[in-house]
C-alpha cells in the first residue's frame, strides 16, 4: 500500500512538472509585435482609379499562420494606377525548427507591384530575407531595384516574396501569402485597422 502511494505520488508530480514545463515553453516562445513605423502618411487614392485598387489604401493588420506566430502590419501609403508605395512591418518570428530569426523591423517599399480585376486588387513585392545584415542596420528603404540589388541577385541571396489581396465584396479583409527562398509558405488574413 505504501509503495503504490509513492507511485501516485510520483505519477501526481511528474505530471505538474510536465504541465509547468510545457507552459513555460509555451511563454518562452511569445514573440515580440511589429513595431509601429515612423513617418506613415496614407494619402487618399485618385478618384480615376478603379474601385478594386482604391480598397488597398490604408492601414492593415494580422498574424501570419506559423508554429509560433508572426506578427505583420501593412501600410498601403500610396496607390497609383500599377503600383503602390506600402511599409511592411514584422514582429520577432522564428522557425519551428529555431534555424531562423527575424528582430521585429519593418520596411517601406516604394514600387510593390499593384494590379486589379474581377472585382479585387492585389499588391506584389520581393525583398531581401529579413534576417540579413541589410535590414539589422536599420535600412528601411527599398525601391524596385531593392537598393541596388536587381531582383535576381536578391533572389539568389535569399529573398521574402509578398502577395496580398482585397476583394470588392470583402472591402476590410485582405488576404496574403508569403514565400520564403526556401520555397515554404505561410498565409495571414488581415483585418483593414485604418
Amino acid at each position: 500500500m505504501v509503495e503504490m502511494i509513492k507511485k501516485i505520488r510520483f505519477s501526481v508530480l511528474a505530471i505538474f512538472l510536465m504541465l509547468v514545463c510545457g507552459i513555460s515553453l509555451i511563454f518562452s516562445f511569445q514573440q515580440a509585435s511589429a513595431p509601429e513605423p515612423p513617418n506613415i502618411t496614407i494619402e487618399p487614392p485618385d478618384p480615376s482609379l478603379p474601385a478594386e485598387a482604391k480598397l488597398l489604401t490604408g492601414k492593415w493588420a494580422g498574424e501570419w499562420k506559423s508554429p509560433f506566430g508572426w506578427d505583420c502590419l501593412l501600410v498601403v501609403e500610396k496607390v497609383d494606377k500599377d503600383s503602390a508605395q506600402v511599409v511592411h512591418s514584422w514582429g520577432e518570428y522564428n522557425t519551428q525548427k529555431m534555424n531562423c530569426h527575424c528582430e521585429p523591423n519593418w520596411a517601406r517599399v516604394q514600387k510593390a507591384k499593384v494590379s486589379y480585376r474581377e472585382g479585387k486588387a492585389t499588391i506584389e513585392f520581393i525583398t531581401p530575407g529579413y534576417q540579413t545584415d541589410h535590414f539589422k542596420k536599420k535600412m528601411h528603404l527599398l525601391s524596385g531595384e531593392y537598393e541596388g540589388w536587381t531582383e535576381r541577385n536578391v533572389k539568389s541571396h535569399g529573398y521574402y516574396e509578398f502577395s496580398f489581396t482585397v476583394k470588392k465584396d470583402e472591402p476590410s479583409i485582405m488576404k496574403g501569402h508569403f514565400i520564403s527562398g526556401k520555397n515554404s509558405n505561410l498565409y495571414i488574413e488581415m483585418k483593414k485597422i485604418d
